[in-house]
């Protein structure tokens, strides 16, 4: 039933500025015609003379142009901002003449017969197959590949079956929709029972945007939620009618590599009611160009300026070349989402002077998590054994309608929310839904059997946090009984609980894929493995009262913003003050908080040597910024992105900036001298790492133990604390001078017995008891206290 094309080659007509098709074996590349608009672009008019025509006046192959054959010229570079460099091949002044297009179309009339008729032949055994059950309709784009099938559609199938879906994406050109409405016009005066419809988003692009983050090449939501989505809405209210329906579409192999392996007919994978039929799949590029001069059809005036395809003015795919020409078209359109380019930049720390080069290399097509993002919710999740919870700063959507799609439930309402059960996959889960201070909302689930019911109720949480209803869930389910425009509504007397809402992207919803980022970022080799996890806030002495006030109800209690939550949080992670996984109080963090009470210098100064060990900025700055410099922010950024030169600019800005904002904001600045800051109003203007000069003998046995553990060591000498490759101890970590040091190893052997040590004549040995830890240490103060 698929049908084979016929493929022709391509040779060129030197004399008349032609391309023939020809079935000899060997030929050019398929170019494209190139007409004045695009020509004039670039500048060209300076070096060339040519009419303004409505006819092409000379060819391309992908950047190289071809006049008569032969190469004339060809760009390179190029972005948003500045024109293409043009290499000509010589210095000539050429005069280019039009393309007579009518002698064009009589030297391949044959093999466009042949083509035409092919393709026809094979949309005609479609209808012959699936006429009696079935809806045919053709997606249209506004471009030169599906005006082509529209052609061809309507020329076989009786317009009365037929139906016309513009996907607009909201991104489209202006071009685009002018050429829309012009076919639309003129195929309702010939067929006038032909029916068009429009498959646009819930949301617009921009203000999906502002929740989704700039879609990118790691994070690329934009295709389901803009095209893919609400076009199979619109497509299964078609379903309710009909048994199949068929669409027609303009897919090439030649555009892309993905797109070389489809069929030409294949069954839509999540919807197989769905199926797609691919007339043309085998022609290249010079043969839709030639089929449209042919039949005269109406060609999308994108493509005379020089796009070779058209598409959305703003992609994360995008080449800078289709950059340079959208800017240039499509300025004001695009002048929304350069500002939030803009915005993202300077939160990950670009400055002023850098944002455009940041545009103009498509450093934003690279964002890879919620960083940089300016969200309005968020969720911690925790997670032990049989148990998940979820700490969500406003929630967009209901837990109690979201969590329909996962078994029947039973709950009733208490005084500050839910309590209840749902059955999952057979299995009894507890739940308990709890309304707390600052726009906060707490979900417990326990009694949980497997990972796998776990992870169905973590993707209904990730829903609950981050859906803005941009319909792509219900796209999805197959037994419509999901709506999800405007707001969420499960209806369970359809609902089959197949979950398929739940597995079509990771976290369950696109927006969360593309947003939320996970605590502790990528699992790495290195404990100190993600430098930008902090934005900018830095660790503040207000913000550990609070922790240590509240406890294990700091998650939900606080009243900090959803930025600010994972940022502290992985502090505290950090700190080992909070348990990574659990997101509960470590015996570290509870030991601490009865010793901050009475000494929060001692707690600072072990918070700041365990830091050393798992935030990959202070591990930097302690191990490559000398005790005594004077330093201001701008060395250190420079300094830290010479050591890590895979990462950006703003990357590196973020933590060093967070980092000196914990200086600021504790006694770890001022007070201690980890980081003294000279400041002039409100900005920064030098560091000085003097160190530590008081320290409780007991912070000092607490780093010793702390590097035994990293290093699995129990013994060491005095002299090498002092070296630079040691990685940790008191020196490293505070400072702390020689003599001091010596001093207080003196009294930790006498008056504690934390350790025993050989300071006389040549020897300065340490050794540590076998049967002492780090947290005894914390512990023995606590009980001293």
């Amino acid at each position: 039933m698929e049908g084979v094309c016929k493929i022709y080659n391509l040779k060129w007509d030197k004399s008349e500025n032609f391309v023939i098709l020809t079935e000899n074996q060997f030929g050019v590349n398929p170019p494209r015609p190139v007409f004045f608009e695009e020509l004039d672009l670039l500048g060209l008019d300076e070096h060339w003379d040519y009419p303004k025509s409505e006819e092409p006046l000379v060819w391309a192959i992908g950047r190289n142009y071809y006049y008569k054959g032969e190469l004339i010229a060809k760009t390179k570079g190029g972005n948003f901002f500045e024109k293409p460099e043009i290499e000509f091949k010589d210095d000539r002044r050429l005069e280019i003449e039009p393309i007579n297009v009518n002698e064009l179309i009589k030297k391949n009339k044959d093999k466009l017969f042949v083509l035409e008729n092919e393709a026809m032949d094979f949309i005609q055994g479609i209808y012959n197959i699936y006429k009696n059950n079935s809806v045919f309709t053709v997606s249209y784009s506004g471009g030169k590949d599906s005006q082509v099938i529209l052609d061809l559609v309507t020329r076989v199938i009786p317009p009365d079956d037929l139906i016309v879906i513009f996907s607009d994406t909201t991104l489209e050109n202006k071009f685009t929709y002018e050429n829309v409405e012009r076919t639309k016009k003129e195929y309702l005066e010939k067929y006038p029972k032909i029916k068009f419809k429009s498959a646009k988003p819930p949301k617009s692009a921009e203000e999906l945007i502002r929740y989704a983050g700039l879609p990118s090449r790691f994070k690329r939501w934009c295709t389901d939620a803009l095209k893919t989505s609400p076009f199979k809405n619109l497509l299964k209210d078609v379903l309710k009618e009909y048994s199949e329906v068929i669409v027609f579409e303009g897919v090439r192999s030649e555009e892309s590599s993905k797109r070389s392996s489809y069929s030409r007919i294949e069954e839509e994978s999540k919807h197989s009611a769905i199926i797609n039929a691919r007339p043309v799949i085998d022609w290249n590029i010079t043969e839709v160009y030639l089929y449209l001069f042919y039949r005269g059809l109406n060609l999308n005036k994108a493509y005379r300026w020089g796009l070779s395809r058209v598409g959305c003015i703003l992609c994360p795919y995008s080449s800078v070349w289709t950059e340079f020409i959208n800017y240039n078209l499509e300025k004001e359109s695009l002048e929304p989402y350069i500002s939030f380019i803009e915005e993202y930049a300077k939160m990950r720390g670009v400055t002023e002077k850098n944002v455009k080069k940041f545009i103009a290399e498509g450093q934003w097509k690279k964002r890879a998590g919620g960083l940089g993002l300016d969200l309005e919710s968020n969720i911690i999740i925790s997670e032990d054994d049989d148990k998940i919870k979820g700490t969500i700063t406003s929630p967009r959507e209901s837990f109690l309608e979201w969590s329909k799609v996962l078994g029947d439930r039973n709950y009733k309402k208490n005084k500050d929310g839910f309590l209840g059960e749902i059955k999952i996959d057979g299995s009894k889960v507890d739940f308990r839904l709890k309304n707390s201070k600052s726009d906060k909302q707490v979900i417990e689930a326990w009694n949980i059997e497997n990972s796998t019911i776990k992870s169905k109720i973590r993707k209904v949480l990730y829903k609950t946090t981050f859906c803005v209803n941009c319909g792509l869930c219900q796209s999805e389910c197959p037994n419509f009984a999901l709506r999800t425009i405007n707001s969420v509504s499960v209806n369970s007397n359809f609902c089959k609980k197949c979950h398929k809402c739940l597995y079509f992207s990771k976290n369950g919803c696109i927006i969360a894929s593309s947003v939320y980022d996970s605590l502790g970022g990528i699992k790495m080799k290195k404990k100190t493995a993600g430098i930008d996890k902090y934005s900018t806030f830095g660790l503040r002495q207000e913000w550990l009262n609070d922790f240590f006030v509240l406890g294990d109800k700091w998650l939900s209690d606080n009243n900090l913003g959803p930025k600010q939550v994972p940022a502290v949080l992985r502090w505290l992670i950090d700190a080992e003050l909070v348990d990574e996984k659990k997101k509960v109080s470590t015996r570290l963090g509870n030991y601490l908080r009865e010793v901050y009470k009475k000494d929060k210098s001692f707690t600072w100064l072990v918070i700041w040597n365990n830091m050393y060990y798992n935030s990959a900025v202070v591990n930097w700055y302690l191990n490559k910024v000398p005790w005594g410099k004077l330093t201001n922010k701008n060395e250190l950024k420079e300094r830290m992105g010479l050591d890590f030169p895979d990462y950006s600019k703003g990357t590196i800005s973020n933590p060093i900036d967070a980092m000196v904002n914990t200086f600021d904001n504790s006694p770890l600045g001022k007070e201690l001298g980890v980081g003294v800051l000279e400041k002039k109003g409100r900005m920064v203007k030098s560091i000085h790492k003097i160190g530590v000069n008081e320290i409780n003998p007991y912070v000092v046995a607490y780093s010793l133990y702390k590097l035994a553990e990293n290093t699995s060591r129990r013994t060491f000498t005095v002299s090498e604390l002092f070296k630079s490759e040691l990685e940790g101890g008191p020196y490293k970590v505070f400072g702390l001078s020689k003599s001091n040091l010596e001093r207080i190893l003196r009294g930790l052997q006498e008056g504690k017995g934390i350790l025993s040590v050989d300071l006389v004549a040549d020897l300065d040995n340490i050794r540590l008891r076998e049967d002492l830890k780090s947290l005894d240490i914390i512990k023995a103060y606590s009980e001293e206290l």
